[in-house]
């Protein structure tokens, strides 16, 4: 099912800004600041690592869900997953009274959730 292969590739350029803005404007400073213990950094750090992680996976899901008939519950999952972390930064933003454009996060997630259940629709 080809209609899985927009949110792969949205998910997939999610992973790539986060991967390499992300890097430089997240997680180098971070390793470079010392103002916090190094254990809260490295935490920091690891959890970085796994929205990388979590990114490729919802691209793969998505390309595999375009690949096999029995992936489309894959495609479920990884559109689910996507609209809550959206949800969820959101959320953050407006509890804490961030502005959008510096935590834009969410909008990109909302963006895959949408093609996710857009290509489900389908």
């Amino acid at each position: 099912m080809s209609v899985f292969l927009l949110p792969a590739a949205v998910a997939a350029l999610i992973a790539a800004i986060h991967f390499f803005v992300g890097g430089r404007e997240v997680a180098h400073p971070l390793l470079r600041q010392d103002t916090l213990p190094q254990v809260v950094t490295l935490t920091h750090y690891f959890c970085w690592h796994l929205v990388t992680i979590t990114l490729v996976g919802l691209a793969g899901a998505f390309v595999y869900a375009s690949l096999a008939p029995d992936g489309r519950i894959l495609a479920v999952f990884a559109t689910v997953a996507a609209g809550l972390f959206a949800v969820w930064g959101l959320a953050l933003v407006l509890w804490q009274a961030q502005r959008h454009r510096d935590m834009p996060q969410w909008m990109l997630f909302a963006v895959l959730a949408a093609s996710g259940a857009g290509a489900l629709a389908a």
